[in-house]
């Protein structure tokens, strides 16, 4: 089994505060397109402030999967990408000072299932 990471930085995977996993980026990123427009523009006491219209695109930098891979990527990758069962984010994130430093375990998608 291989994890490649498709996030700029390394990802840890903790338990009981020590490092079990580190996982370096690969150079590769995988992002979702951001595409914007002006909606509209609010004048706040004479300050002209654009206000945008925000949606996202397309998957960029999601390699095929491949047999045995597993691929860490952002969250906002996994809902537009979700299909793929190869997909990875981390979960359970430990912090130390307010900032990430681990995770305790991974997240996959899941499939929502609505009982009428």
């Amino acid at each position: 089994m291989r994890i490649v990471s498709l996030v700029p930085h390394t990802t840890r995977l903790m338990n009981m505060g020590k490092v079990v996993l580190s996982v370096p980026p690969s150079g590769l990123v995988a992002r979702v397109e951001v595409l914007e427009e002006k909606a509209e523009v609010l004048d706040l006491d004479g300050t002209v402030v654009p206000v945008m219209r925000t949606r996202f695109g397309q998957v960029t930098g999601l390699p095929d999967a491949e047999p045995g891979t597993f691929h860490i990527v952002s969250g906002l990758v996994l809902d537009y990408a979700g299909d793929r069962g190869d997909l990875l984010v981390p979960a359970r994130l430990v912090r130390s000072g307010g900032r990430v430093i681990g995770c305790q375990a991974f997240a996959r998608a899941s499939v929502c299932v609505y009982n009428n």
